[in-house]
Formats: structure tokens, sequence, C-alpha cells
């Protein structure tokens, strides 16, 4: 390789450096900022943060409330995503395989939830799934696979456009069915924004604050909800703890997701 192109790639690498490296600091500076504050020896959260103890981690896995609000998100994160998969896959694999005269107008009136401010969607939920009855676990569920179903379909449909036709022509001239073709062909082939889909859908569910404070009951809080209940009563670093809990769970999902995005492009 000449000097010219070791220098191009250089400078090439320093341009991106100064664009990314300032907007990534901006994104994760605040979650950063949370993982010191858990360990600290105060009893308030306070920056900078004094001491250092596991004294907070300590509390928090042994605390029955704490860990009732974890499983409440597991559960609806599931039960969620689970919904998001079943409405959303057929959509994003109708809208990418094929162009049609409405597709662009369907795929607006679908991401509309992503557009509406959570608030405003909070309020509706809350009245209609209070007029039929859901609350607590099916509220939830169905409250946040309302935006996870967006989510399924944007990533589905962006592998969807990236399967060659010919192959499930192939698979329906072999005498495939649609449904073998759809299972056993595209399925497979847009594995890959399936597999993204579903992992924004439950990371938006476990994270999910707004909505869940409107559906949830005393009795039934998941861990976002739980946090805002903590931080009105008392600021201890339990809930800063707790915080880095889920900013874990949340970086180690997107890295297998990454891994997988990788495993696949190689």
């Amino acid at each position: 390789m000449s000097s010219s192109n070791i220098r191009e790639r250089r400078l090439s690498a320093a341009t991106r450096a100064v664009f990314l490296v300032p907007v990534v600091i901006l994104l994760l500076a605040p979650s950063f900022v949370i993982l010191p504050m858990s360990f600290s020896e105060s009893r308030v959260l306070s920056w900078p943060p004094r001491g250092f103890t596991f004294d907070w981690y300590a509390t928090l896995f042994a605390s029955g409330q704490w860990g009732a609000s974890a499983q409440h998100s597991v559960e609806v994160a599931l039960v969620s995503t689970a919904i998001a998969l079943l409405l959303g896959v057929p959509a994003g694999v109708t809208l990418g395989l094929k162009n049609w005269r409405f597709r662009d107008m369907t795929l607006a009136l679908i991401v509309i939830p992503l557009v509406i401010p959570t608030i405003v969607l909070a309020i509706g939920m809350y009245k209609i799934y209070g007029w039929l009855g859901l609350h607590d676990m099916l509220g939830l569920a169905a409250a946040h696979a309302m935006i996870g179903v967006p989510l399924v379909v944007i990533t589905t449909m962006s592998s969807a456009r990236q399967i060659n036709p010919v192959l499930l022509l192939a698979a329906r001239s072999l005498g495939a069915s649609r449904a073998k073709t759809f299972f056993l062909v595209t399925l497979p082939l847009a594995r890959g924004g399936i597999i993204s889909g579903a992992i924004f859908a439950f990371v938006s569910s476990w994270d999910e604050v707004v909505i869940a404070n409107f559906l949830s009951s005393p009795t039934y809080r998941t861990v976002p909800v739980q946090m805002w209940a903590q931080i009105t009563e008392r600021v201890d670093p339990t809930v800063a703890a707790m915080a880095s809990v889920l900013f874990a769970v949340s970086m180690a999902m997107m890295v297998a997701l990454t891994a997988l995005r990788w495993r696949q492009s190689q």
C-alpha cells in the first residue's frame, strides 16, 4: 500500500472520529454518570460520588419490591414483543417485498405511534383500556406492542427489501405453497431484521415509563414505574443501581445485535 493511500485512510478515520465521537459522548455521557453514583457511600444521590460500596446493589437484589417489578417488566416485555412480532413481521414482509400503490401511506400510518407524543398515546390508552377492562400486564403488553409493531415493521421491511425475488419464485415453481415459501424461505432470509425488531421492541417495552405510569396499578409496577415512584418518595443510590442494571442489559442486547449483524455480513 502506497504512502498516499495510507494518508488518505488515516485522514478518513480522523474525519469519522471528529463527527462521531462527540455524538457518542453526548448520547452516552448521562448513562455513564449514573454508574459511579450507584457505588457512592452517600445515602442520597449526589455528584461527585463519595467513597465506594456495593451496599446499594445488595439492597437492590435483596428487595422483594424491586424483584417483583423486574419480573413484571420481563413479563410485559416478552408478551408485547411476541405481539409485535406476530403483527409486525407479516406487515414488514408485505411492505418490503413489493411496490404497490398505497405502500408509503400504509407505512406512514404504521409508524404514527413513534411520531405522536407518548403522553398523548398514554392518555388515549388510559381511557380506552379502562373502558375495555385492560390493565396491569394485559394493558401494558397491548400498549407496548403498539410501540413495538412499528419497530418490527421497519427492521423486517429493510431485510425483506434485500431478498432476491427469484428465490421466492424458485420455491413456488418447485411446488411450495405460499405458506411454505413464507415460513421456509422468506422468514429465514429476513431473520436479521426480525431479530433486530424483536430486540428493539423488547428494549422499548423494558424502558418505557410514561404509558406504564398511566396503566400500572400500585400492586403491579414495572421497573421504570418503580424507579419513578422511589425518586418521588426518597432519593437514594438504589435507583442509580437499578438504572445501571437497566443500562447494562440494554447495552448487552445492543452488542449482541451488532455481533449478529457482523456475523451475517461475513
